[in-house]
């Protein structure tokens, strides 16, 4: 099963609500301030970075970027973790064409009909 991580911010409940809305419920979290965080490995699965880059440190965020390109991996970046962001990529059709390139299926995205 496909998956998104989100690195970065604390309060990240609003973005996998979002991601829930449309199907997506395999979703991983990093703070990206901690240490210990540059010696995850970003899961096997994912399709999808979502990139917080208010809270999260730079050399994650360098670690972040290279893994994704080595991987072909979509990263969406956003200043700020809240749903209402989220919300406001969705409206202005920003994440729409990046979900459905990384995930491969338009059927499941509901602003199709």
């Amino acid at each position: 099963m496909s998956s998104v991580l989100i690195v970065g911010g604390d309060q990240v409940d609003g973005i996998k609500e979002v991601f829930g809305n449309y199907g997506i419920d395999n979703i991983h979290h990093w703070s990206g301030r901690n240490g210990g965080d540059s010696n995850k490995v970003i899961p096997q699965n994912t399709k999808l970075i979502v990139l917080v880059t208010k809270w999260v440190n730079h050399s994650i965020t360098h670690k972040v970027k290279n893994y994704a390109s080595k991987r072909g991996i979509k990263i969406l970046y956003i200043p700020s973790g809240s749903k209402e962001r989220m919300f406001d990529i969705i409206k202005k059709d920003e994440l729409k064409p990046t979900i459905e390139s990384a995930f491969n299926q338009k059927k499941w995205w509901p602003l199709n009909a």
